[in-house]
């Protein structure tokens, strides 16, 4: 398969040391099955329409806008200039003291039960809106384009629940490999990992730096205010004193089942499900016969048979002879002199 594009190219700083890098997605979507919502009856796809939900009238793209809900079709409109304030507010990198504690404030206050929504439908929702017209961009951070590694954290501390996509982080370029080698290799005998932002699709996200092999891996990384807090769904759990047999037979079962991970153990078998399902119908349908593309040499006999034809019902005249009179002419008859 040829080498995917890069997803984002920019430059890898740390301190004074810089270098060009690129970064790859190291997951892919390309095999991922999704689903249009279509007719049933005509099979056709089926399309969506913005509509004001109130007054039920089509609603011009160009009237579209953002707005944060703060009751029963209450609003409380966000212009890009807001957005942008709100990135220049932002403290510069390693302005935030290690001690102290990220600000979390409440935005406005949101009616009860307007958020609560049945996670099917949540899902079913994002599905519908899969591919259609994207949100309005908001405007994009001065800094684009450099990933400045602000902190060094101990290798392995982040907890998982704030991964949330890989990347591959390679040089771009032959002239920064070298620099490329230093931070990657500083941190390989350090044991770190590096805790940066870096800014994509127009929007600015925490960003995981850790050496992996001869290149680095990156993870963009969920705010703290995106995870919910362990304590609320395990404080309720009561400690138990359990049996040893007990414990020893579920350790015995622990043991028989335990090997080296294998992504071969990852496999997605609804998926492969699908795909079976899938096939099945398509062998089913009936075989549409490929549109005939006629030829160039068929276009070319059939302008000649069409010269041939034209010249078939409209025969050249006859030059009239010479010393014959014009008085001695045959008349042509009246009715095909209309006709002519």
């Amino acid at each position: 398969m040829p080498a995917p594009r890069a997803y984002w190219k920019g430059y890898l700083k740390l301190s004074f040391v810089s270098c060009p890098i690129a970064l790859y997605p190291a997951t892919s979507a390309a095999e991922r099955l999704s689903f249009r919502q279509v007719n049933r009856r005509t099979g056709h796809r089926l399309k969506h329409k913005l509509v004001d939900s109130v007054t039920g009238e089509a609603v011009d793209s160009l009237n579209k806008a953002r707005g944060y809900e703060v009751g029963e079709n209450e609003f409380l409109l966000v212009e890009d200039r807001d957005l942008e304030r709100a990135r220049r507010e932002r403290p510069p990198p390693g302005a935030v003291p290690l001690v102290e504690a990220p600000s979390r404030e409440s935005p406005p206050t949101v009616p009860a039960g307007l958020h609560e929504q049945d996670e099917e439908q949540i899902a079913d929702d994002a599905a519908d809106e899969e591919n259609e017209e994207q949100e309005i961009a908001a405007p994009r951070p001065q800094n684009t384009r450099t990933i400045e590694i602000e902190r060094f954290l101990p290798a392995g501390q982040i907890d998982a629940r704030y991964f949330e996509k890989p990347y591959y982080i390679v040089p771009r370029e032959e002239i920064g490999q070298e620099s490329f080698a230093v931070i990657r290799d500083a941190m390989t005998r350090e044991d770190v990992i590096g805790l940066a932002r870096v800014v994509l699709s127009s929007r600015e996200r925490p960003f995981l730096v850790e050496p992996m092999g001869q290149g680095l891996r990156g993870v963009t990384l969920r705010f703290a205010h995106e995870v919910r807090g362990a304590d609320d769904y395990f404080s309720e759990i009561p400690e138990m004193k359990l049996p040893t047999e007990m414990m020893k037979l579920a350790q015995h079962i622990i043991r028989t089942k335990s090997a080296e991970f294998d992504p071969s153990l990852l496999e997605d078998h609804y998926r492969n499900a699908l795909v079976r399902i899938l096939r099945k119908k398509q062998a089913k349908r009936p075989a549409h016969a490929a549109p005939v593309k006629p030829s160039r040499e068929n276009v070319v006999n059939l302008m000649d048979a069409l010269r041939r034809s034209i010249a078939a019902e409209h025969p050249a005249k006859a030059a009239p002879r010479r010393g014959l009179r014009k008085s001695a002419r045959p008349k042509r008859p009246a009715r095909a002199r209309t006709l002519r």
